[in-house]
């Protein structure tokens, strides 16, 4: 299981998660791993609460709303019906003050703005990483109670790769500021297996 993050978001994701790149269509997504087995995530209790003191991703944190395409240029926001209240003492959250969007909606849509932007940018970034040829496929073996579960279809980048660059291309992933968004990812994998133990 897994969620997608931004790269703004790589710095404190990379302490609690391990950060890997799927291919989504013709589209590269940074995503963080929740979990070694189909929807279920080993941060969250019984109680469906998020672990404490763990990094919650925006793309969590974003629910119950979501951008939808109308076209290329245009985006529409949209929420889940079920998360609507009609409730009095959730009046600062309503959606709409009179006919206008209320201040709540426009701070959403500010967040789900730049939320969309650094989706772009992260995209874009990773697709520098497979340019430079950066990108190997990854796989990774988890054990809990003696059971081993494999965790494969992503990707991460060729540590080995990396050190063994043209001139050329290290002075374009310093120009574009891409080592430290790289050493995060590398620091991360680190906590996959970790997972074991949860």
């Amino acid at each position: 299981m897994s969620t997608s993050i931004t790269a703004a978001e790589f710095y404190e994701s990379c302490k609690d998660y391990p950060i890997v790149f799927i291919k989504d269509n013709e589209n590269w997504v940074a995503t963080v791993m929740l979990g070694y087995e189909e929807n279920k995530n080993i941060y969250v209790n019984a109680k469906g609460e998020w672990e404490a003191g763990k990094y919650l991703p925006a793309s969590i944190r974003r629910y119950p709303f979501i951008f939808v395409a109308q076209s290329k240029e245009q985006l529409s926001l949209g929420v889940d019906s079920e998360a609507l209240s009609k409730a009095d003492e959730d009046k600062d959250r309503n959606l709409f003050d009179e006919e206008k969007p209320s201040e709540f909606t426009q701070n959403i849509l500010q967040f789900m703005n730049r939320f969309q932007a650094d989706a772009q940018a992260t995209s874009n970034f990773v697709a520098q990483l497979e340019k430079w040829e950066l990108l190997e496929e990854g796989k990774a073996q988890i054990t809990k109670n003696e059971k081993n579960y494999r965790v494969d279809g992503f990707f991460i980048v060729n540590e080995e790769k990396l050190q063994h660059l043209s001139k050329k291309k290290k002075q374009e992933i310093c120009d574009q500021n891409a080592y430290p968004l790289i050493t995060a990812h590398l620091i991360s994998l680190s906590n996959i297996q970790r997972m074991g133990s949860k």
